[in-house]
């Protein structure tokens, strides 16, 4: 019966819902209706899913179908023609006869339908949408009305399951269409409401009574073209049906023509190959990129022990988005993963999805808020309530989701298998200045629900501290700190300052219980490198010494007993042994100099050159930027006083005048039609990364007679800006430096903050440079083709770029993302952003691995005297702008920032003493630079190297389908690009490559013929069919298993008839050339081998589950200790109180510094009770010494209950996050 099926609430391709969904639901039914799109041979195809066993239970079925009516029929019906003639003319085209449809799979599926028929067990009506008219409309009006993916089960006591949704369907490839639906059952509230709303307007349309619909009964001439199909015998399965066989049951035996069976057995192999045990790394070494060393093994870290989770912070331009890449694209290959979910600012979705969609062959559609759009522009809207349950694999921007009103529909969605989260500095706390009050800003609370509705979790920045230690502590709180580590960032923080004292100095017992905390996930003992390393520094005896002090006595005294070298090995056990070391992957270009020591690295890993260049402004261009800057800030000053952060705007402005004076000539303008109500304020490209720190909804208030005063202001300035003239200073600097720049180099690149100073630029440079000059903006890219700036695709900028057909770039940063340069060797910085880290962004463009040039040649433009100029002039001496990547200047160069913007924005008076102050204040933290907390040196790196070792190459895959006999007339070779081919299949032809090079020159031209992509699919189906199961094929043997993991092995016998498990295609290749003599396979050898299979599967299961478990182990100590923690707060609180009675209070505060005070708290109730069940025995009695005690005492009584009412929030929280995990694991 149908209630006795655990159906899941949504299905989607990657469920198999043949197998999970319609043949239980259809074997368990005796009676089926279903809608079925238009009538064709693949939408009859779709429907006829697993009906087979609808056959087999005596069941019915009805099905309503679409007429695919064309305008000129509709037309003719308006003329007088008999609707039913019409409609049987166009059925009559659209079923081909069976004798010529090719599609075996497609025929059988249809036999299934033509047998219904003719038993008199399925009916069929068409039904076609009225328009107002009151004739039907034709196709491309009623598509939208017309729901292909709607079908009702009964089972023979009435109980109902109904499903609801859509399918891209296709006449080719039908199998392979996607497709998504909600599902609804009858003994459930909802379901059963919905189920009859579908059974009501299901019955009205068969009964022609639903208003606006036409409904007749399917055409003779229809219903005899499907008869044709009818086979001989009642279907007993669906021809796409798997049929496993029971252990010990034999297997089957194929015997073709050796030629043929060849193909067909490599064929098989490489469609398995996602499967295969054993195969890991296939996704990496089948993408359309030679990874660096570093990136290969963080990839293979990453998804080797998924589903641990981690922090990607290599330096800018080292790859972390390839990482990530490579590891979904492994998993997802593997089916690890089915449910993925990629977040990242908005300015760099577009490269997100091309790189996802160019180098890993995966077209991942970006969510909007409406629709979902994939990297070919095709969108479809969510076919599910929830739109995140409608998708698989999906793209969206940080700034959409964090809104309170999408934050909720997000959470709300079915769990993900991982998320990943692009530039994760964004998440961070409101402030730094209170450490004991925590106040996430959005982004960060949205990661903090959204980690708890996911497995994995891979969060990237290469600056995840911007401001303060304790930011890297709330990220790394996503991913899992265990125990002390996650109680508290001041155990976290105040691990590190211990370590950086002397080692007599150190707090040993404080420090050895976080390290025994860390050594706790895995087995308890120290890194097995570490011991080699220890053992051969010490000797035995000493190591031995060290390592009885982490399993008892780790005492201050034992620890300075120690001999010196000891002490540094303890100090350095420390260190290795951290979250930071676990979690955290930062590779550096250090790292990369020292792989191409070792002879690791061939690609070259250059070095900078960056110069200052201090622009001195004409006269007429220092008064009017003086009287700019002036209107700038006098407003700022009077919008800031009305409502912090209304004077955000003015700071917008003030940045875009040291761009260009074209820059804020064209702000100014868009001003004024904002001020004069005529249009909005244009700010899109400024708000685009501070919108994710900043939490702003609005900038602009309700009543703008607020900005009355400015218009006088800013049409004065309009009127002075169109008298300066083309040709400004920066201008006259830039083409002095670029005729000395093409002395030397082929090309230049010019980075701006705005596209209005792109604009300005480009139409200054083509002047001397014509058709040399291109651009890239948010808009794509953009040459000048000696008439106009033509539209250009990525592709084409790049390539002519890389050949020196185009001389100067002017790029956006934001939009050149995806733009990697290191054919280029000089960068100019039109413009500076105010904060530095930015300009390393820009700079991470052309300072790559494979740089073409020994040395970047970087210049970096500032007007003479202004704000910005003053304050990197100030630091250089303290600072080297820009000779390499910083490392623990990340907080300064941040400072950096805020110091131009406080200077630029004070009114001229104050300007000096606050740049004073401000620059004072940076000099002091550079002081404490050389103590500081440096990520480069806690964080772990790519150690070691990664086997090459794979299953097949990409060679071998084109050679083995382009020679195949059944496949080698549908390739022919591409009459332009080398190294590509015109691929022959059902819709036509496409140009297809195997060699990641050529895709990489020709990404929009041609499609990359990989592992994943639907067309290799279906090549390899063409040849080997629809079979599964164990078989003998030849001299192999094919085993598969489902559970745990669908698995596939392939075995040969040796040469004593033992089975041998087969791991590459070149392998299968070399059996099936030379087989073994003898008997041949054997019960023994067979089940053998099927021991064998097991054994694998299960090795790899529990490796999952082992690190599932510690995840999961992590997660609940570190709550346990944070419940102790704020258990252990709560009753010093209560103490303090009760240092202060309250002659009228009825409260008994406790008085006596024992377990007991913590303990008492579970006379509140609920969260208290709940809490202290939560800690455990973690939990230590509070002490009259204890510094948040020493703190507190004294405080008025109004403020100790406030300290406890927080306290009692936090706990909520606590249990909340308990809740959601403990659900998370029943959904699982």
């Amino acid at each position: 019966m149908l209630h006795q099926i655990e159906f899941h609430l949504s299905y989607s391709s990657s469920d198999d819902p043949l197998h999970t969904f319609y043949i239980p639901a259809l074997s368990a039914s005796v009676r089926y209706d279903r809608m079925a799109g238009f009538f064709s041979s693949g939408a009859l195809a779709v429907a006829a899913a697993g009906v087979a066993h609808l056959i087999a239970n005596g069941g019915q079925m009805r099905l309503l179908v679409g007429a695919q009516l064309t305008p000129e029929d509709v037309e003719a019906i308006r003329q007088g023609h008999d609707l039913r003639d019409v409609v049987a003319a166009r059925l009559d085209e659209a079923l081909p006869d069976p004798d010529d449809l090719a599609d075996r799979l497609m025929r059988d599926r249809l036999s299934v339908l033509a047998w219904m028929v003719a038993s008199g067990a399925l009916e069929i009506r068409v039904v076609l949408r009225k328009g107002h008219d009151g004739l039907p409309l034709p196709a491309d009006e009623a598509r939208d009305y017309f729901h292909p993916k709607v079908g009702i089960f009964t089972d023979a006591e009435g109980n109902q399951v109904a499903f609801s949704g859509s399918v891209n369907e296709s006449e080719t490839g039908w199998q392979y269409n996607y497709e998504q639906f909600l599902v609804f059952r009858s003994w459930t509230e909802e379901g059963r409401q919905y189920i009859a709303e579908l059974v009501g307007w299901f019955e009205r349309l068969w009964s022609n009574e639903e208003p606006g619909w036409i409904g007749l009964p399917v055409p003779e001439a229809a219903r005899q073209r499907l008869l044709r199909y009818t086979p001989s015998q009642p279907p007993t399965r669906d021809p796409l049906e798997r049929t496993p066989r029971p252990i010990g049951e034999g297997v089957e035996r194929i015997a073709l023509a050796p030629k043929r069976e060849r193909e067909r057995i490599l064929c098989r192999f490489l469609r398995d190959l996602p499967h295969l045990v054993g195969a890991a790394g296939l996704g990496m070494a089948t993408s359309a990129i030679t990874p660096w060393p570093h990136q290969r093994v963080v990839a293979r870290q990453v998804a080797r022990t998924f589903p641990s989770r981690y922090l990607l912070a290599d330096e800018v331009g080292l790859g972390k988005t390839i990482e990530a890449g490579l590891v979904l694209r492994e998993l997802w290959l593997r089916g690890i993963v089915r449910r993925a979910l990629i977040l990242a600012p908005r300015s760099v979705l577009r490269q997100w999805q091309e790189e996802l969609y160019e180098k890993f062959g995966l077209n991942v559609p970006i969510y909007d808020g409406t629709l979902f759009r994939d990297v070919r522009g095709e969108e479809r809207v969510p076919p599910t309530p929830n739109p995140w349950d409608g998708v698989d694999l999906a793209l969206a921007s940080s700034q959409l989701v964090k809104r309170r009103e999408r934050r909720e529909t997000l959470l709300d969605a079915r769990p993900w298998d991982l998320v990943i989260v692009d530039e994760a500095h964004h998440a961070r706390r409101r402030d730094f200045l209170d450490l004991s009050r925590y106040r996430p800003n959005r982004m960060l609370e949205l990661l903090n629900r959204l980690q708890a509705r996911t497995r994995g979790l891979l969060l990237l920045t290469a600056t995840p501290m911007q401001v303060h230690p304790v930011e890297v502590w709330d990220l790394l709180s996503l991913l899992g700190l265990s125990g002390p580590w996650g109680a508290d960032e001041r155990s976290f923080l105040r691990f590190y300052e211990e370590l950086r004292r002397p080692p007599d100095e150190v707090d040993w017992p404080f420090v050895l219980r976080l390290v025994r905390a860390e050594l706790e996930i895995a087995d308890g003992r120290p890194d097995p490198e570490f011991e080699k390393w220890a053992q051969r520094e010490l000797g035995p005896v000493d190591w031995e010494r060290v390592r009885r002090l982490l399993d008892g006595d780790g005492s201050a005294h034992a620890v300075r007993s120690l001999p010196p070298k000891a002490k540094t090995a303890m100090a350095a056990l420390a260190k290795r042994h951290t979250p930071l070391r676990r979690l955290v992957f930062r590779n550096t270009r250090a790292l990369l100099r020292e792989y191409v020591r070792r002879g690791l690295l061939r690609d070259r890993v250059p070095t900078r050159e960056p110069e200052m260049e201090w622009i001195p402004m004409r006269d007429e261009e220092r008064a009017l930027y003086d009287r700019i800057e002036e209107y700038i800030t006098q407003f700022y000053r009077k919008y800031e006083g009305e409502r912090k952060g209304l004077g955000f705007v003015m700071t917008v402005y003030r940045r875009r005048l040291t761009s260009s004076f074209y820059a804020v000539q064209r702000s100014l303008e868009r001003r004024l039609a904002f001020l004069c109500g005529q249009a909005d304020l244009g700010l899109e490209e400024d708000l685009e990364q501070e919108a994710l720190s900043l939490d702003a909804d609005e900038w602009i208030p309700a009543d703008r007679s607020l900005f009355r005063d400015e218009i006088a202001y800013v049409e004065d300035f309009l009127h002075d800006l169109s008298m300066l003239g083309d040709l400004d200073s920066k201008v006259a600097q830039l083409l002095k430096d670029l005729q000395e720049f093409f002395r030397h180099r082929e090309t230049v690149l010019i980075f701006t903050q705005y596209t209005d100073t792109m604009d300005f630029l480009r139409e200054q440079l083509r002047q001397s440079y014509g058709i040399h000059v291109a651009c890239y903006s948010g808009r794509g890219g953009e040459r000048w083709d000696g008439v106009r700036w033509a539209p250009a695709s990525k592709e084409e900028i790049k390539n002519a770029f890389r050949a020196g057909e185009i001389k100067i770039l002017i790029c956006t940063e934001a939009a050149s993302e995806g733009l990697n340069l290191q054919t280029c060797g000089v960068l100019i910085n039109y413009d500076m952003p105010w904060n530095p880290m930015r300009v390393e962004q820009r700079i991470g463009r052309v300072d790559r691995i494979g740089q073409r040039y020994e040395e970047v040649w970087i210049r970096n433009y500032f007007y003479e005297g202004t704000v910005e100029a003053r304050v990197y002039q100030a630091l250089s001496h303290r600072i080297q702008w820009f000779q390499g990547v910083v490392g623990p200047l990340q907080p300064i160069l941040a400072r950096v920032g805020r110091t131009i913007e406080a200077a630029a924005m004070a009114p001229g008076p104050e300007r000096e003493r606050v740049l004073r102050e401000e620059l004072d204040r940076i000099e002091a933290e550079l002081d404490r630079a050389s103590e500081g907390w440096d990520l480069d040196e806690w964080a772990g790196q790519a150690e070691g190297t990664v086997p090459s070792d794979t299953p097949v190459t990409l060679p071998e895959l084109a050679a083995t389908l382009t020679t195949a006999p059944a496949l080698r007339p549908l390739f022919r070779p591409h009459e332009t690009v080398e190294g590509a081919f015109w691929l022959r299949h059902e819709d036509g032809e496409v140009a297809v490559t195997f060699d990641p090079a050529v895709f990489d020159a020709h990404p929009n031209t041609l499609q990359f013929l990989t592992f994943g992509h639907p067309l290799l699919e279906r090549l390899l189906d063409r040849v080997v069919g629809m079979g599964e199961g164990d078989e003998v094929m030849g001299p192999l043997l094919r085993l598969e298993v489902e559970t745990p993991l669908r698995r596939v092995a392939y075995y040969a016998l040796d040469a004593e008839g033992r089975p041998r498990r087969l791991r590459r295609l070149a392998e299968v290749r070399e059996a099936l050339e030379n087989p073994p003599a003898g008997d041949g396979w054997t019960e023994t050898a067979v089940e053998a081998a099927r021991q064998d299979l097991r054994e694998q599967v299960e090795a790899e299961w529990r490796t999952l589950q082992t690190f599932e478990g510690r995840l999961r182990r992590v997660r609940e100590r570190a709550r346990a200790a944070r419940a102790a923690r704020i258990l252990v707060r709560a009753a010093p609180v209560e103490l303090a109180l009760g240092q202060q009675p309250d002659l009228f209070g009825q409260e008994a505060y406790p008085v006596a510094f024992n377990r007991a005070a913590v303990l008492g708290l579970k006379r509140h109730g609920y969260p208290w009770t709940a809490l202290l069940r939560v800690a455990g025995a973690e939990i230590e009695p509070p002490r009259p010494t204890d510094p948040f005690f020493v703190e507190i005492q004294g405080e008025p009584q109004h403020r100790l209950k406030q300290r406890f009412e927080r306290l009692e929030q936090e706990a909520r929280r606590l249990l909340g996050e308990a809740t959601v995990d403990a659900g998370r694991g029943n959904e699982r």
